[in-house]
């Protein structure tokens, strides 16, 4: 039996675009996110395992047909998915697909699978584990843009003293515990982060551990940058 930990139902932010959010056995939050392709399908990012009402959940909203996992410390639940779902293509890099062998086949790299399904990755710099930050549509009228991101940025005050104590200073930037155990080149991630607050139409930045920021994503991007 796969360990299902707390979480909740599949929330919409934006129209092509759902959130769950989760915790582990202390009180750590995290996030996947949901985004329905073109074709009515689903990509998961960052997947967290539910119970069978959260599943049912979240097929109702589609059939889920691609799986992103983003980040060598996020591949937990995805072989649980990968087991419920086994048409569902598994997307991942290299480095991360060597963590995951003997627990699921991975199919394609982020590069091969995503940009023919209008989903842009890109893979943070100056980092020891890889990310994958996935450019998405949002589904809204105007065209917006998302951005999903793992570890590298989060916004909001975690519970208890030693989650703050790890998150990002004031509750926005690169979390403290990122800087001292992930990050090799801070120049070079800043530098990412400012490119990544110029895509076009952006409006939405959503993390596995952070509060979705809607309102001026551009600058928040620009300040977790200045803060490193």
């Amino acid at each position: 039996m796969h360990k299902i930990f707390p979480h909740g139902r599949p929330e919409q932010f934006a129209p092509a675009l759902w959130e769950v959010s989760g915790t582990l056995s202390f009180p750590l939050s995290r996030k996947m996110v949901i985004h329905r392709l073109a074709d009515g399908t689903l990509l998961l990012h960052s997947v967290v395992a539910m119970d069978e009402k959260g599943m049912e959940a979240l097929e109702a909203l589609g059939r889920p047909s691609v799986m992103v996992v983003p980040h060598a410390m996020h591949t937990m639940d995805a072989p649980f998915y990968a087991e419920r779902y086994p048409s569902m293509k598994v997307v991942t890099t290299t480095s991360i697909a060597e963590k995951l062998a003997g627990r699921l086949k991975v199919d394609a790299s982020p590069e091969e699978a995503l940009p023919a399904l209008g989903v842009h990755p890109h893979q943070v710099p100056g980092m020891k584990y890889d990310e994958v930050v996935l450019d998405v549509p949002t589904g809204d009228a105007d065209g917006g843009r998302a951005l999903l991101f793992t570890d590298v940025v989060g916004c909001g005050k975690p519970k208890g003293l030693l989650m703050r104590m790890l998150g990002p200073p004031g509750g926005r930037g690169v979390p403290r515990i990122v800087k001292l155990r992930q990050l090799t080149d801070r120049t070079s991630t800043g530098a990412f982060l400012r490119r990544m607050a110029d895509t076009p139409h952006l409006s939405i930045v959503m993390g596995s551990h952070s509060e979705p920021i809607a309102s001026d994503a551009a600058a928040f991007l620009r300040q977790a940058a200045d803060g490193l």
